[in-house]
């Protein structure tokens, strides 16, 4: 067998729909916390249009107050039925839209996590994600049809494509930038809230130790190091639970010491979609699911 054909049955192999599902929800969730201060905003009357801004596209329909508060709306209100998994294909698709309508309005709507969110929501907007964990699959089972236990898998090694890109890419350009790599930018956070780490809960030594500049020359070295090892090791099967777990605290980590807005959680949620069916251990588990998955009583979902 030639790799090309290898790398097609890969992509084409079926894999469990409930990775994608539970991912589908957190996602969900997370699109909901970011849109809601912005919709809430919008119909206050607050836009984008009060301050400063410069559109992507000139083109763009740049819609009157009350259109682009409806539309902020109706993505919360998709992405909490994405959430749900109610009418999930729609909801998904719907919430995929508003966001990067949001984000291509202006420049300065431009962060990195909502890039990454822009990416992870159209990637689930392709896949069937309401075979699990959503009132779609109540649903059928409530018409007594069979759960869609099943999917090809090229959308879940899509999202694990993105997952590991964004390690490598962030890893790579903090060791490509001197002043990252030398501990200049960590080291700055921590002074500017030196008052906040003195005043915290942190022991004396801890404190000093934060705020000391050659600490930080050795932690950034150690960050980027992480996340390089996290972006190569998560594609191994010997490698992926350290790399999973390595994220987790990677995540933990920034999310209490830097502000990434909604990075960190997303982070955490797309690492779902290295949990199943990829995991040692449910690797010989999944090698039997499509006999499994053709019991027509659908007990496999």
């Amino acid at each position: 067998m030639t790799p090309l054909r290898r790398f097609d049955d890969l992509l084409a192999r079926p894999v469990a729909t409930r990775s994608l599902g539970l991912l589908r929800a957190l996602v969900g969730a997370l699109t909901v916390w970011h849109l809601w201060p912005i919709a809430a905003a919008a119909v206050r009357g607050d836009t984008y249009r009060d301050r400063f801004h410069h559109p992507y596209l000139p083109a763009l329909p740049d819609l009157p107050t009350a259109g682009y508060a409806a539309v902020l709306v109706a993505g919360v209100v998709a992405a909490a039925a994405m959430a749900l998994g109610c009418a999930s294909r729609w909801a998904n698709g719907a919430a995929f839209a508003v966001v990067a309508y949001h984000l291509v309005l202006s420049t300065t709507h431009l962060h990195n996590n909502r890039a990454y969110l822009v990416t992870v929501l159209a990637i689930l907007s392709l896949a069937p994600t309401g075979g699990s964990w959503s009132l779609d699959a109540w649903w059928r089972r409530r018409r007594g049809r069979p759960a869609i236990a099943t999917t090809t898998g090229w959308t879940l090694w899509l999202l694990r494509f993105a997952s590991a890109v964004t390690y490598g890419a962030s890893g790579t350009s903090k060791l490509l930038d001197p002043d990252w790599f030398g501990g200049q930018v960590t080291w700055g956070r921590v002074v500017l809230d030196e008052a906040a780490v003195r005043g915290s809960l942190l022991p004396s030594a801890v404190s000093d130790m934060l705020l000391d500049r050659s600490f930080h020359t050795i932690a950034a070295k150690v960050i980027v190091a992480t996340e390089l090892a996290i972006a190569a090791g998560l594609w191994s099967p010997r490698t992926r639970r350290v790399a999973v777990a390595a994220a987790v605290v990677f995540h933990l980590s920034i999310e209490f010491s830097a502000d990434v807005q909604l990075f960190s959680w997303l982070g955490l949620a797309v690492l779902v979609a290295w949990a199943d069916p990829a995991l040692p251990g449910v690797d010989r588990w999944s090698r039997r699911w499509p006999r499994r998955a053709a019991d027509p009583t659908g007990a496999a979902a």
